[in-house]
């Protein structure tokens, strides 16, 4: 039986400010860039502004709202109640840091063997073999599909029909190729690859190739049985020791820092934090320098069709200029609720880790969560992750990533509350002065750090070990 019935229900829904806001907000500095020349070259009513305070730049919608500010503030005030930024102006200094490049990144992997593969004189059958094993090479440089795997993926993609044969005689060639291991489908493939590029007609180098291409005695070297393996191998102490040492300078992740691709790209800060004579000063690093405006060529337009009579063309005409426009200030009020938002965030920061940001000691930090600064500025808590993901700060003692400022708290026998990272650089510490021939086991760091007034679980012990990605006693034991 059919029957009607009225149920009402509560939905949320973003307005279409408030989630160009959002977007906007977690863009780091180097892609936010990007995102604005995107909108310059989409929108023609939007434009450079050359001249900042430049009233006659305004169009009749920003004059409007400029008069009436004290009035209605912007559509912010109603979209974002709850992330309402307490009025915050950054004094002007003439100790700003210049913005620059720090941290250099490199070409995607797969570009850079592309472009090496295209150098190779090869068929077109081993260039489509090429392409694919490399398309299956991850950021690491392994081989993630297996021989036989490829071969039915060219065979079902690209109706190409080859043997295992054709693809291993491809392969050999890709593994010449840089960085050194690359296209590896193991480890111990991958380190031997490595030793064959380096290798040196001595006896140093033979140890290394039966370490690593036997599997028992490869297995001993990971689980630091030197004696052991000193036994099986029936050679010096010090050629073993030169061995072990060669073997670990060789690298498990070959493409993870490559240094031999064609171009740099940079990732820039987004904050910039100075000492200033024992005061904590900091920008936002705008490396786009030029603020944004609405084409006064469009908006005479409008004002001009707006004011002769109307006929269809010029009313679509009107339509589209008008969408463009509320479009454009859209974005404009987007990114100037952005700055004002990072740079709120950003002294909120400073000013509770303001003791740290002094000179950089990590025992000044104190325990900071997301929910911490999204209470001192009002704001939500969503809002403040967005703020600190992946965004960079340059400091005077060092590059930081924007979260790694935040963190638990974990009280000491005392009963105070110290920093979860100032245990992290205790176990450091006590790692850094063992005695590497008999490590500090778990059970012993608990016990130091008992001794320092933070008594912790084994567990917590091991669990911040393995955050600073610190092996366990028995891998970090060496020979000698």
């Amino acid at each position: 039986m059919i029957s009607n019935s009225l149920t009402t229900k509560m939905q949320q829904k973003f307005a279409p400010a408030q989630i160009q806001f959002m977007k906007l907000l977690q863009l780091p500095m180097q892609s936010l860039d990007q995102r604005i020349k995107e909108e310059l070259e989409k929108n023609p009513v939007l434009e450079e502004n050359e001249d900042k305070n430049d009233d006659e730049n305004l169009s009749y919608n920003q004059k409007d709202e400029k008069e009436d500010n004290q009035e209605n503030d912007n559509v912010f005030d109603v979209y974002f109640q709850d992330d309402d930024i307490p009025d915050y102006r950054r004094e002007k200094s003439d100790n700003r840091v210049d913005p620059g490049s720090y941290y250099s990144s490199k070409n995607t992997l797969y570009e850079d063997l592309s472009n090496q593969l295209a150098l190779e004189e090869t068929t077109d059958l081993e260039k489509k073999i090429g392409e694919e094993i490399i398309g299956n090479i991850n950021d690491s440089g392994y081989l993630t599909r297996s021989i036989d795997a490829i071969v039915d993926d060219l065979f079902f993609s690209q109706n190409i029909e080859v043997k295992s044969s054709d693809i291993e005689k491809v392969l050999k060639k890709i593994q010449t190729f840089d960085p050194a291991g690359v296209g590896a489908r193991n480890l111990q493939e991958c380190l031997l690859l490595q030793i064959d590029r380096y290798k040196t007609k001595n006896k140093e180098t033979f140890l290394e190739k039966q370490i690593v291409s036997n599997e028992k005695l490869f297995e001993l070297f990971k689980n630091k049985q030197y004696q052991t393996l000193l036994q099986k191998l029936s050679c010096q102490k010090d050629e073993l020791e030169k061995a072990i040492e060669n073997i670990k300078n060789l690298n498990p992740k070959p493409a993870s820092n490559s240094t031999n691709l064609l171009d740099n790209m940079y990732i820039v800060p987004d904050f910039i934090v100075w000492n200033n004579d024992g005061k904590v000063e900091f920008q936002l690093n705008k490396t786009y320098d030029k603020s944004l405006k609405i084409s006064q060529y469009y908006s005479k337009m409008l004002e001009k069709m707006q004011k002769d009579k109307a006929n269809t063309e010029s009313k679509q005409a009107i339509t589209f200029i008008k969408d463009k426009i509320d479009s454009a200030n859209e974005f404009i009020m987007a990114l100037n609720k952005r700055d004002e938002t990072l740079n709120n965030v950003m002294k909120t920061i400073i000013d509770y880790q303001y003791e740290y940001f002094l000179d950089g000691d990590i025992t000044k930090m104190k325990p900071m969560r997301l929910i911490d600064i999204a209470f001192k500025t009002a704001s939500d808590v969503s809002t403040i992750s967005r703020v600190a993901s992946n965004k960079y700060c340059q400091t005077h003692f060092g590059f930081f990533l924007l979260k790694d400022f935040f963190s638990n708290a974990v009280e000491d026998t005392k009963g105070n509350k110290v920093s979860s990272d100032i245990i992290k650089s205790t176990i450091v510490k006590y790692i850094d002065k063992e005695d590497k021939q008999k490590p500090l086991t778990d059970d012993k760091l608990v016990e130091i750090l008992k001794e320092d007034g933070y008594e912790l679980a084994r567990r917590t012990v091991a669990k911040y070990r393995e955050a600073l990605n610190i092996p366990v006693a028995r891998l970090r034991k060496q020979l000698s």
